[in-house]
Order: C-alpha cells, then structure tokens, then sequence
C-alpha cells in the first residue's frame, strides 16, 4: 500500500527497508511471501525527479570517468529504471574472500530468475586451457513496471515515497527509533531496519549514522574496498570470420547488448588455472565480428594497421583517420578491492542536512594488469587455431594515462566478512556492532568478479529475507 507520512505516525513495522530498488523490493517480496508486514521508505518519487536526484551529487577524487548523479536513480524501482538487464551469476571462485560461497546462493537462483524473467541458464564451454566462452542472459524487467501496483494492493508491503530515514537513535546495541524527514519530520519504530540503499548509499548513511551514534564503531571499514567494474574497448583484429564462428560456435542465449556492435558476439571469460597462474582477476571480454567486404583494399589496410601499425604506417596517410578494425574486443572486467579506494563524507550536504559523499578512486596494477592478459590470452588462441591476429588498444598499453569508461556497477564500502577490522556486515549481511541493522546490496560484495551484480543481489535479498523471517521467529 502507498502511504503517506500522515499515515505513519505511531506506527511499528516489525522490518523497515531503506529503499526501492532490486536489492529493496526482494527483501519485501520474500517477507510478504512469509505474510510479514514491512515498509519501504524511498527516498524518491513514483517517478524521476530532479530535486530528489541531487542527493547524488558529491566530489571525485582519482580517476573515475562518470557522473556520480548518472548513474543512480532516485525513484521507485531505483536504478532499474534504467539498467542494461546483464544478467549472470557470479564464478565460484569469485567467492574466495567471501564468508558464504555460491552454494549458500543457489537456493536462491530460481527464484531470482523468475523476479527479472529470465531463464535460469549460465552455460559456460572451456575452449582452451585457460579461456571459456560464457552466457549472459538479458532481463527486460523494470521493477516500477512489474511491482508498483503489486505493492499498492499489497497487505503486507507499505511503501512511503519523498521519504527520508536522516537518523536512527541507538542503544545497547540496538536501533530503538528511525528519524524521517518527509514533508513533515517524524520517527518510527521497527524490530530491524535494512540499508538497501545502493553501492554508494549505502556506505553514505552508514557514515553518517555514525557521526551521530557512537555505538557504531570507527574500526569498522564502512565506505572502504570500494570498487566497479571497468569497462573499455581493449582490442582489435583482423581473422576469417568463418573459421572464428566455427571456433566459437555455441547454442548459448544471444548477447543482445552488442549484437548491435557487429553481427557476431562471443563472451570470453579466464579459467580459474589462467587467473591463478597470472594472477589475474576475473573478466568478461566480448569478441565482436563486424563484417565487411573482402574486396575493399581500404578496409583491409586499416585492419591490418590495426594489428600492426608500425608495418607499414606511411600508408595510413593514404586514408582517413577514422581506422576502424573489423574485429573489436571489449571488456567489462574485475577490480581488486583496495582500502584506500573509498566513499567519505563531504562537508556539503543535500536538502535533508545529509553530506554528500566524497569518492577517492584509482585502478590497481592488477586491474590493468588483467586486461592486457586477456587480450595477450585471446591473441594467442587466435594465433594456435589460425584464426587472425588481435593486437591491444593503445589505452591498455599506456597504462599511465588508461580511464576505463565504468561499467555503473558501484560495489563494496559495507563488505561482508567475519573480521570486525576488516569487514562491515557478517554472512547474514547484519552490521557487526548492532542487533538489529542489515545492509543489502551489491555494497556488501568483498570481491566483484566481472558478471553484472544485479542477479547476485536479488539473490542475496531473497537469502536475507529469509533469515529475517526466521529471526522474527524467536523475538
């Protein structure tokens, strides 16, 4: 049901949410699933509004390439409103940092799927030692679309809008009140309250509840090992796009994203062996054929110079400057979590009195590191099996001067784990210092793999969910 603050007041919900994205709505939807009442309170409106937007402003410091603000949305249904709908589940071995490993989200998977409306197939093919191809699946959900009117009529599920949670009062261990600010201020009670506020948000309110709350520890790495997902094309080619087909060829669901990159697209990802012996990170790199005529001596030429273009590259002044290859790769790959790379408060603050977030960061040797690997990697492969010649973009090369074009996957800053100094939340996503305050979202991942997060955190969701259930059970 929409509400509004009015109908609020004295109010007790036995679970408060903080936000309406993905990560929001499938906490809510597991707990009606169990008829247990919640109540979401977003930020935003039932749709885009500027005003509610410029909470997403801040400061950047280091090489990040966009717009904090463009990212997100402020909304009902959050960043879903405008996602790709990538979907895949995380490798097992993404999963060696964390306290829970992919076995603990399988029971999860299927329903996850059904959420976003995809089928639940992520085959992979090794074709190499250390290379497999890999599949993604596509969601057209936009969860304004499928759940706003699901949870108007719902019994269970109560939903503020242009709502503000600017406080919680704690003690002994426990939240006691949630201060909101709407168009009036007013505080509510709730037996647990959850952050599912987004990758960045998330750190945010946790930062700025303890300013205000000393009961939350300062050894507690909130807004730390913050990461994305670099995103960039990282190379080129030349090949007999028939024998590359044959090569690659496979039954697995078409990559509609970049199917309008070329008329062909493979994802390649490294093997455990290839990320373990080069210590690498995990990567997804899209192999794109663009077809062109064979007779075309001009298009030949570039390609070639593509590959190589120190051959013969008086003949580029023969042409014009836009060479382009008929073989492209990109990649949306890993990045390491490190501790300075991090989310902090700023001394500006947005409408409600809350401080923006100040954001420091840089891209590791590694990250790079792994990137010119696969190209180095897919190169070779190219070469055994007499397919063509790939050579790394110039940006991978010179390093010094590389600012990936990032994937808007904001992960990390609230990490799970078991170590109070070296992690925020626990397996069961609970913050170490307080009974009763979960974080949910893909800010609680400790390492991010390559694959889109989105599938993850409803994963996570359904699995939290289910464990507020059970603690509900014994209060």
């Amino acid at each position: 049901m929409i509400l509004n603050e009015k109908d609020l007041l004295n109010k007790k919900y036995k679970i408060l949410i903080c936000g309406s994205g993905p990560a929001g709505l499938s906490v809510a939807l597991e707990l009606e699933k169990n008829k247990i009442e919640c109540l979401i309170v977003e930020a935003g409106d039932e749709f885009y509004s500027e005003k509610a937007q410029n909470r997403y402003d801040g400061q950047i410091i280091g090489n990040f390439p966009n717009n904090l603000s463009a990212s997100r949305l402020s909304q009902f249904g959050g960043t879903s409103g405008h996602w790709g709908g990538t979907c895949r589940t995380l490798d097992d071995y993404d999963f060696k940092k964390w306290p829970i490993n992919k076995d603990d989200l399988e029971p999860y998977l299927q329903e996850s799927c059904n959420i976003l409306e995809i089928p639940n197939s992520f085959r992979e093919k090794q074709i190499a030692k250390n290379l497999k191809i890999i599949e993604f699946q596509e969601s057209d959900v936009r969860f304004y679309d499928k759940y706003y009117k699901h949870v108007s009529n719902s019994k269970y599920i109560d939903v503020c809008l242009n709502s503000i949670i600017n406080n919680v009062k704690i003690q002994n261990s426990k939240i006691q009140e949630i201060s909101i600010k709407s168009k009036i201020s007013f505080s509510i009670k709730a037996d647990f309250l959850v952050l599912a506020c987004g990758g960045i948000d998330n750190s945010r309110m946790l930062l700025w509840f303890r300013e205000n709350n000393k009961s939350i520890s300062r050894k507690l790495p909130i807004g730390n090992y913050w990461m994305e997902h670099p995103f960039k094309k990282i190379g080129s080619g030349v090949g007999n796009f028939k024998a590359i087909r044959k090569s690659f060829k496979n039954n697995f669901e078409s990559f509609e994203n970049f199917r309008n990159w070329g008329n062909f697209t493979v994802s390649i990802s490294p093997t455990q062996n290839l990320i373990n012996e080069k210590d690498i990170l995990n990567s997804g790199v899209f192999l794109t054929l663009h077809d062109r005529n064979n007779d075309n001596l001009k298009n030949n030429v570039k390609d070639l110079l593509c590959v190589a273009p120190s051959l013969s590259k008086h003949i580029l002044d023969l042409f014009d400057k836009n060479l382009l290859c008929g073989i492209t790769l990109s990649s949306s790959w890993e990045q390491n979590p490190q501790l300075e790379n991090q989310i902090t408060l700023s001394s500006s603050k947005d409408f409600s009195g809350i401080p923006l977030i100040k954001l420091n960061y840089q891209l590791s040797d590694q990250t790079l590191r792994t990137a010119k690997e696969m190209v180095n990697q897919v190169g070779n492969y190219f070469i055994d099996q007499d397919l063509g010649r790939l050579g790394a973009d110039k940006t991978i090369e010179e390093s010094s001067s590389f600012i990936s074009d990032a994937g808007y996957h904001h992960i990390g800053g609230t990490i799970m784990g078991n170590n109070q100094n070296s992690s925020v939340v626990d397996e069961n996503l609970k913050l170490h210092d307080i009974e009763n305050l979960y974080v949910c979202g893909s800010s609680v991942f400790p390492t991010g793999g390559h694959a889109n997060p989105t599938l993850s955190i409803v994963q996570l969701s359904l699995r939290l969910g289910e464990h507020l259930t059970k603690k509900l059970k014994t209060i």
